[in-house]
């Protein structure tokens, strides 16, 4: 992996890490004023949910999937900067009337997306109209922080949303001063001002994410100036490329729909039926929340790869350099699958001390809810992960009808399976169906993408070294997750710790101190099954890693030096 490639990933992992670390002391602050069961933790998850998925059904598929191919092409031109005045107004103009339109229908939408008792619908209509506003600033964000990333800019781009994460903990945090735990408090409890302490102070801190990326984008250059015009931008070449990304994200959110209106109605339901307490079933709080913690890995380093990737695949194909963009997806794809294999680890064998420990304000019967979907998505987070570099390599191909017949199949799984799952199972048994179904719809449709990415690049994209790659990161994940599972009572025994199949003990000292000696474990074996295996790409992992950490590489030739010195310069 080529060294700009290696710093501006690294850069996006730092980003995403302090995003991602800031981020989880929101979900701790959230989960502690709203839990993670009950009306008003699932009408929260559902409400600040309908912007965002929004959000990538109307824009978001068609920005990330012709943006950053047309912003390469568009700063070569002699006017780039009236074509990128255009392209933002374009975008600005098209993201307001979006926004007050699905305003306008937030009751709509609501009942669309949310199935549950009238205090549920009630509470998600009101988050969900604080909210709405977030679908204009999410599409600001990503189209100036596109353009920042193509001038290979990355770094307000990725740390921008730490600024969002702070301000919605002030909101929080506010919160629980103010009202304490909020889990079971009755509808008239949520007047417009505590709506607004956790809804609206969100809203706020994603308009600053997006509004404090123009700073540096004045900064290379670029001084917008609204400018009107269809002329120029390339939406000719874009129109059939965005045309499909909308067909991938309405398939997705066709499949979100069924999704979270199985899983909010699932604690109404096993109380209706079996007379169990609605706070004793995982719901689609539950659910997120484990989605949440599944994100984490994915978007330290798959998004972040992937973003630094992006540009330079895109380059390769612009220049018709089909082996260089095969190279780079192929070394890509390997490292991706040697880290993600032992995060599927981490999250099989120690589920409810990494619940517990990244959100100390649960309790174990919350956890052990969570950790039925957090295991099962878990399994497919190496095949999630790849897919979006190769989705990303569709884009700089400028075709996105391959990655449409992908998804038409995954989501197609995982809708049809979810619809016969909840009359066949119980409903205690459906976020951990859902999670399952989620990571088998990333997996069957494998050979169909092999197909259509094969065709992209003259029938060569270095199959078998993939292939052998993930078979060995994937072999040596299976063994570490047996012994891992067979020394993971000793280790809660050790600490004092219990969990049973509903309940247990288990404090945050005793959650990280279980999370961390089954870290170690598991990567210690982990690591020696890779080497026992001869897997190439960890070493390349390692040595990439140990490249970016000063005083850990020596410069063994001239060019080395030389890059060493750009990188120690930020060049």
């Amino acid at each position: 992996m080529s060294s700009s490639v290696g710093r501006n990933s690294l850069i996006m992992a730092s980003g995403t890490a302090a995003s991602r670390v800031t981020g989880q002391i929101r979900t701790i602050l959230l989960a502690w004023a709203l839990g993670t069961t009950g009306y008003a933790a699932n009408a929260y998850q559902a409400g600040s949910m309908i912007p965002q998925v929004i959000y990538t059904l109307v824009s978001g598929g068609i920005f990330n999937a012709v943006l950053v191919p047309q912003i390469v092409r568009t700063l070569k031109a002699k006017d780039a900067e009236t074509r990128l005045n255009k392209l933002i107004t374009l975008a600005i103009t098209m993201l307001l009337a979006v926004a007050i339109l699905m305003a306008l229908c937030t009751p709509l939408l609501t009942r669309l997306y949310v199935n549950g008792s009238p205090e549920t619908m009630a509470l998600a209509t009101s988050f969900t109209l604080w909210c709405m506003p977030q679908i204009f600033f999410y599409g600001l964000y990503t189209v100036v922080g596109q353009i920042l990333a193509a001038k290979d800019h990355f770094t307000a781009y990725a740390w921008s949303s730490v600024g969002a994460n702070i301000i919605s903990c002030i909101g929080f945090g506010t919160f629980i001063a103010l009202f304490g735990r909020a889990t079971e408090h009755p509808l008239d409890f949520w007047t417009a001002d505590k709506i607004a302490l956790t809804a609206g102070t969100w809203t706020l801190g994603v308009a600053f994410q997006a509004l404090v990326l123009f700073i540096p984008l004045t900064k290379i250059g670029l001084k917008y100036r609204p400018q009107f015009g269809l002329r120029g931008i390339g939406l000719r070449s874009m129109g059939p490329v965005a045309a499909w990304s909308v067909g991938i994200v309405v398939i997705d959110q066709l499949a979100n729909i069924v999704i979270t209106r199985t899983s909010t109605n699932a604690p109404m339901l096993a109380q209706q039926q079996f007379g169990i307490n609605p706070l004793d079933v995982a719901g689609n709080a539950s659910y997120q929340n484990a989605y949440t913690i599944y994100m984490l890995p994915y978007s330290l380093i798959a998004v972040s790869l992937a973003t630094a990737i992006f540009p330079k695949i895109s380059r390769a194909v612009a220049d018709h350099n089909i082996a260089e963009a095969r190279a780079d997806l192929s070394q890509a794809l390997r490292n991706m699958g040697v880290i993600m294999c032992y995060f599927s680890v981490a999250f099989v064998v120690m589920p409810v001390p990494i619940i517990l420990a990244l959100l100390p304000s649960v309790n174990v019967r919350e956890a052990i809810l969570m950790a039925g979907p957090l295991v099962t998505l878990g399994i497919g987070l190496p095949f999630a992960s790849a897919y979006l570099i190769i989705q990303r390599t569709f884009y700089a191909f400028e075709d996105g009808k391959s990655p449409f017949i992908f998804m038409l199949f995954a989501m197609g799984i995982q809708a049809v399976g979810v619809i016969i799952g909840a009359r066949l199972l119980p409903p205690t048994e459906w976020t951990t169906m859902i999670g399952m179904l989620g990571a088998i719809s990333y997996i069957l449709p494998i050979p169909i993408l092999y197909a259509m990415l094969r065709k992209r690049f003259e029938n060569n994209i270095d199959g078998p070294h993939i292939a052998i790659s993930y078979l060995k990161s994937i072999g040596a994940a299976a063994a570490t997750m047996f012994i891992g599972m067979t020394v993971r009572d000793s280790i809660y025994q050790l600490v004092g710790a219990q969990i049973g199949a509903v309940d247990g003990h288990m404090n945050w000292i005793q959650a990280v101190a279980c999370a961390s000696l089954l870290a170690i474990v598991t990567f210690i074996v982990y690591v020696g099954m890779l080497r026992l295996l001869r897997s190439e790409e960890f070493n390349e992992t390692i040595a990439l890693i140990s490249s970016r950490i000063p005083g850990l590489r020596k410069p063994t030739s001239p060019n080395d030096r030389l890059e060493q010195g750009d990188a120690e310069n930020g060049e």
